[in-house]
């Protein structure tokens, strides 16, 4: 039929080959350039203009090639799958031709088919053309061969973005107010995948694209949950063993009990057990070290007895504190005891009057209500030739102010030059609970005034430059202290409390000695007496001094043992003394008188508390 419309179209010198419809049908062949009753002056899709009968017939390939350009440019068909033509098509109407299509559209198969003039025209696709398909609406490209979709299959795309720019890094990228990933008939499981164990599969949270909490598998296949205050230093909350299940809180855990109960962790019934008094794990029944300093190492085969003691080596570093704190009434008296051991060293050490044996001192570090250290500088005062700088301001005192009014300066210091003797102590200081303290403060600063700016005649002190606004009153609005506010002269500090044992020497090494002593009443003098709680006390923590003596070079008459010179310290306990009392003396101290028994008479008198050294 084809061929038959090829002849006819050869002997009319036309090179357009179509097939009839309506009276045409049958594939009698038409030529285009006919006059026709039915034909319209402009193309049906673009309104391109045609060459009407009345004009020059020589022009007339200027129609058909109107009518191609009208089928092919801006290309919409209204279907790609009709595989016969329709019944009452309309002029212009377009097809892509499936396979095995039947008809006037036989042996067309992937042609574009256009009604043109009441004739099916055949245009035979190129490589790269496109087509919109109405009936799908989608866009199809043709690759030469055959139409396929324009978009592709989304296969194994490099990223994509969705209002947002992806990159090598983050391959998909979205940022939107929300994303929802929703079941398809059941469940659904979001899936993040990592190469091994070693690598991070994990949900990172970020403020400002700063890292603040990430959840997964970071470095393991146990599960963590991690937070970060900075985006640079993260901290371990929580950790699931993948094996066992067991979930573990490297940094504790809170809100398992009622508040009603206290704020602290929730523990063990063995925690609770193993504190043989108000020191928790003292005599390490808990087989952990736990609560010992991390500066000791815990050693089960030297011990008094115990399941284990916990050793110092080497140099004097400074005070080491036991974790817990322990909570106690200031009011009482109690007994703090440890039994210490000092290793042997071989040589001659008889050219030193302890030989090898080192200073050893243990003592406190007191605690305020608020959980915080009670430093000398909060409460010692200075006294001049025994006199007490303590007094009140004589007149009001303002940040920026130069000099200080005071109602007496006798006991101020005029002629020590060390700098926390040149401070000011302002007694107006509130804990967070509202508590305000007479005799410890921390509204307090050094090296405010030379010793000149002190006169004791007129009972002035020259500041060396305006009152800092942190010595300002915090109650009111301009930080102004009243006539009347208690004020003093601070004084240098050693730290801790070395209230139980103060460089002291064991009698033999490779012995173990048990050391007790007591400790109780409130200091007032401002003198830091080591027996006494100090001012503002709740709380206290054990502390431990071990081989003070022992520092490179030698100190004091001692040699120099050198790093590996161990002392042992085991069994710390501290109780109550419900029968000894603290009696408060001139100056404001208070001298604490302990029961000694007399067991030959029979009988228990009180005397001073003085530090027992007993071999064991």
């Amino acid at each position: 039929m084809r061929a038959d419309c090829q002849a006819a179209s050869r002997k009319q010198g036309h090179r357009a080959v179509v097939q009839g419809f309506g009276n045409h049908i049958g594939g009698v062949c038409r030529d285009v350039t006919a006059p026709e009753s039915f034909m319209s002056d402009r193309s049906a899709n673009l309104s391109l203009p045609f060459i009407q009968p009345s004009q020059a017939q020589k022009h007339v390939t200027h129609n058909e090639a109107l009518e191609r350009l009208d089928a092919l440019v801006q290309l919409s068909v209204l279907s790609a799958t009709e595989d016969e033509p329709p019944a009452q098509p309309e002029e212009g109407d377009r097809y892509l031709l499936p396979a095995g299509a039947s008809g006037a559209w036989s042996g067309r198969d992937g042609d574009l088919a256009v009604l043109a003039n009441g004739a099916w025209l055949f245009l035979e696709p190129q490589a790269g053309w496109l087509a919109w398909v109405r009936d799908q609406s989608n866009a199809l490209r043709h690759d030469g061969t055959t139409w396929v979709p324009a978009q592709g299959d989304l296969q194994n795309l490099p990223w994509i973005g969705v209002n947002a720019t992806a990159n090598s890094t983050n391959r998909l990228s979205l940022s939107a107010q929300a994303s929802l990933f929703s079941h398809d008939g059941a469940g659904h499981r979001l899936k993040v995948n990592k190469a091994g164990s070693a690598n991070t599969a994990s949900l990172l949270f970020q403020t400002g694209f700063s890292g603040r909490a990430e959840m997964g598998t970071m470095g393991s296949d146990g599960f963590s949950v991690k937070v970060s205050s900075d985006g640079a230093s993260f901290q371990t909350a929580l950790i699931a063993d993948p094996a066992t299940g067991t979930v573990t809180f490297p940094n504790g855990v809170s809100g398992l009990t009622d508040p009603a109960f206290g704020a602290e962790d929730l523990v063990t019934r063995a925690y609770l057990t193993a504190g043989h008094d108000l020191v928790t794990n003292g005599m390490d029944s808990l087989g952990t070290g736990y609560n010992y300093p991390s500066a000791l190492t815990r050693d089960p085969a030297i011990t008094p007895h115990l399941p284990a003691a916990f050793s110092y080596a080497g140099y004097h570093a400074g005070p080491v504190e036991m974790v817990e704190t322990i909570a106690v009434d200031p009011n009482l008296c109690y007994r703090l005891q440890a039994y210490l051991r000092q290793e042997s060293l071989p040589g001659d050490w008889s050219a030193h009057a302890e030989e090898d044996r080192h200073e050893q001192s243990v003592g406190i570090q007191c605690i305020d209500p608020d959980g915080l250290v009670i430093e000398p500088r909060h409460h010692v005062r200075f006294h001049d030739g025994g006199t007490d700088s303590l007094t009140v301001l004589a007149a009001p005192l303002s940040p920026g102010d130069t000099e200080i009014h005071l109602a007496d300066a006798s006991g101020w210091n005029d002629s020590d030059n060390d700098a926390e003797a040149r401070g000011v102590l302002i007694f107006g200081y509130i804990s967070a609970g509202g508590r305000r303290h007479d005799h410890y403060s921390r509204i307090v600063g050094h090296d405010l005034f030379a010793i000149a700016g002190v006169n004791k005649t007129t009972h002035v002190v020259t500041l060396s430059s305006p009152l800092p606004a942190l010595l300002g009153n915090p109650g009111d609005g301009g930080g102004t202290w009243p006539a009347g506010t208690a004020i003093a002269n601070t004084a240098p500090g050693t730290g801790a409390k070395r209230s139980f044992a103060d460089r002291v020497h064991l009698a033999e090494t490779d012995r173990w000695y048990q050391l007790s002593a007591h400790v109780g009443g409130i200091d007032l003098s401002g003198t830091d007496a080591a027996g006494n709680f100090a001012p503002g006390t709740v709380g206290i923590r054990v502390v431990f001094w071990p081989n003070v003596s022992n520092l490179p070079g030698g100190s004091g008459g001692h040699p120099d043992t050198g790093p590996d010179h161990r002392v042992h310290i085991a069994g710390v306990s501290l109780r109550a003394q419900p029968l000894a009392v603290a009696e408060r003396v001139t100056g404001g101290s208070a001298l604490v008188h302990v029961p000694v028994p007399d067991v030959v008479g029979g009988v228990v008198a009180m005397a001073p508390d003085t530090l027992i050294v007993k071999e064991i």
